[in-house]
Parts: structure tokens; sequence; C-alpha cells
């Protein structure tokens, strides 16, 4: 695989998409195996929304809390993670995400290798998103727009 020099992209223009049609959680796909030997993805969860518990043969899975509250569980333990919250869930490990919060949890996931992940992602229905999702992922910029500078 060639990876370009650089990859360079915008929130606006990455599909977003669930895996499959009553989940509640949906995925911005950043960067995908086609560009970069990894998947980095923002997932989106509703409100009371949760991961099916999974594990990776290969891949090391990296969560960074942007907005909201939940849990992270890993075998046998539970943390709490909010806002600025990260963990890394090593190969073979038993996982899974749960918004424990009154609003959506977002969370920022990298996966090395991609272990076919985005392509999984990708075959799922396609989804969008709304206002609430803009001004959490846009922070400032959505503010602004809002304030129509």
């Amino acid at each position: 695989m060639k990876i370009p020099s650089l990859v360079l992209g915008s929130l606006e223009s990455c599909p977003v998409r669930k895996i499959s049609a009553n989940d509640s959680n949906k995925f911005v796909l950043l960067c995908d195996g086609t560009q970069v030997p990894f998947v980095s993805v923002v997932e989106i969860f509703d409100k009371g929304g949760q991961t099916p518990p999974n594990e990776h043969a290969e891949a090391y899975e990296y969560f960074y809390v942007l907005e909201g509250e939940g849990v992270a569980i890993v075998g046998d333990s539970e943390a709490p993670i909010g806002k600025g919250s990260y963990f890394v869930v090593p190969p073979g490990n038993n996982h899974q995400v749960r918004n424990t919060g009154e609003n959506r949890l977002y969370v920022l996931t990298t996966m090395v290798p991609d272990e076919k992940f985005s392509d999984l992602i990708k075959s799922g229905p396609e989804a969008e998103l709304d206002e609430e999702d803009m001004r959490a992922l846009s922070g400032v910029r959505a503010a602004g727009l809002e304030a129509g500078i």
C-alpha cells in the first residue's frame, strides 16, 4: 500500500455511517485502510447507546473522549470516562463503551491496524450529522457560524 505524503480532510466531507440500521451509535470515518494502515473515526453514541462487546485479534484500539460521559468496560474492569479522558485496549481484550450521560457521547477512536473495521463501517447504512453533532464536533467554529460570523 502506498501512503500519500499528506492525508487531509474536513468533517463535512467525511462519510457518516452506522454498522447496522438499528445501532445506537454512528461513525464519522476520518481516515480508513485505503489511506493509511489504521482506521480513525469519531464515534457518536446516542443517550443510552453502546457498542456491542467485541475484541480484536491484532489491533490496538485507542479511545479519546471529546464530549459526554460514559463507562469503558475492558474484561471484568469498568472505569468512568468523560471529556478529556482516554483509554487503550490491547489486542485480545473484550471491551465495550457505554454512554451513561444525559447527552450524546463523542469519542475519537483509532484502531491500529485497521483489521477491516473501516470496511465494516463503509458497508453499513448512511447516517447524518445533525446540529447537536456539528456543535459538539466543530466547537468554536460552529458557534461562530450560528452567530453569523
